[in-house]
């Protein structure tokens, strides 16, 4: 696989979004696929999905000040993160290492148990875009305007996600975006397609602060930005073909223009959801293998040894590029055209008319509503231990 430290692209343009480098190939973690479950909560024969909770009561302890980040600069240390932060709203501030640990969750169990970091990730979120700047000037130096000059938000570069506040929904939106970016460079072996990863990094955008200091959740459907960006792309005949998607980079699409942009975010986020719940799950067990394989340092290997790619340079350049539909014959379908009328027919299905009442309550928009129930249900009480729930 390419292990370039090329730039990998995110720009926020509307919707919390940052930039990443290309991830460098790891040492794997000596945890265990179980261990890293039983760190989260999750089976290593279960997958958490697709709602991830963190609890409520998540420790995370006040290690000190952080200069850096101004009068409000704070360290905490969470089980899985090193947190630097300076929001403005110090209740937002507060809650961000539960909406961090829920994030962890998802990261780790929600696409197949992943081993995790044996270090915790490191996570800065400065109070503002003046100390963002002066921090990446002293930090990256000659790189530094690579990445000022990228739009709003922040950035990922060596596992560490660097950001700033842009108000609470979006700040919390960047930092599921990029904490998957930073997760993945530090537990993959071998990268994913760069389709792939910004996908997975917008499925990951699901996680949420709830509104009434409950915990933070992770339903990855719940993405009405995204969705909203899909329906407006079919309604006006834009959606890129899967291939040019596959083939394309955030930079190439930036380059059209942000609302193609939008559209490449909102079709690739569509179509790690295909791979998850479309076609009746049929692709889902392929998907987690893929993941699997990619954590473990096999992706390569699988794709170079590939009966489903044509020729030696058509596998040589799936070992060596981010771009293209390698992945997609090797792990899922062979016949990319079948494949390819299914992701259409599923990304036209979730956008139709009904939807969005679904994704924006979090669900699977194809489920059939479910009629209303006329049974009573009378819980059990003390006083009748032998009472059950009974239809009546």
């Amino acid at each position: 696989m390419n292990t370039n430290n090329a730039i990998l692209v995110t720009v926020i343009v509307a919707y919390a979004m940052g930039c990443t480098t290309t991830p460098h190939l790891r040492t794997p973690s000596t945890a265990t696929g179980a261990a890293a479950a039983a760190s989260t909560g999750a089976s290593a024969n279960a997958e958490v999905h697709p709602t991830a909770i963190a609890d409520s009561m998540t420790s995370h302890v006040l290690v000190g000040s952080w200069p850096e980040g101004g009068d409000k600069g704070i360290l905490m240390r969470t089980p899985h993160y090193l947190l630097r932060l300076s929001l403005r709203e110090e209740p937002f501030r507060d809650r961000i290492p539960d909406f961090m640990e829920t994030c962890f969750v998802a990261y780790a169990s929600a696409l197949g148990p992943i081993a995790i970091p044996e270090e915790p990730l490191e996570m800065y979120i400065f109070g503002d875009r003046t100390l963002w700047e002066k921090w990446t000037r002293k930090k990256l130096g000659r790189d530094a305007e690579i990445y000022i000059g990228l739009g709003k938000g922040g950035y990922t570069t060596d596992s560490v996600s660097v950001l700033y506040d842009i108000g609470r929904f979006d700040t919390q939106t960047i930092a599921a975006h990029e904490g998957w970016h930073q997760f993945s460079q530090q537990t993959l072996q071998h990268p994913l397609p760069t389709w792939m990863e910004e996908g997975i990094s917008c499925y990951m955008e699901g996680t949420r602060l709830s509104r009434d200091g409950a915990p933070s959740t992770f339903r990855p459907w719940r993405n009405f930005e995204r969705w909203s960006e899909l329906r407006e792309a079919v309604r006006a005949d834009e959606l890129s073909s899967l291939a040019e998607l596959l083939d394309g980079t955030p930079q190439e699409f930036l380059q059209d223009g942000k609302n193609s942009l939008l559209t490449y975010y909102a079709q690739v986020w569509a179509l790690v959801q295909f791979l998850r719940d479309g076609e009746s799950g049929k692709y889902r067990e392929s998907f987690s293998q893929l993941i699997q394989d990619a954590a473990s340092g096999k992706l390569a290997g699988r794709l170079a040894a590939s009966k489903a790619i044509i020729g030696k340079k058509g596998r040589e350049r799936a070992v060596q590029l981010r771009t293209g539909n390698a992945v997609i014959l090797e792990y899922f379908n062979p016949d990319f055209a079948t494949f390819s009328d299914e992701y259409t027919t599923f990304v036209k299905a979730i956008t139709a008319r009904g939807a969005g009442d679904r994704i924006f309550r979090g669900e699977f928009p194809l489920l059939p509503a479910e009629p209303p129930s006329t049974a009573s249900i009378v819980a059990p009480t003390v006083a009748q231990p032998a009472l059950e729930n009974k239809k009546r």
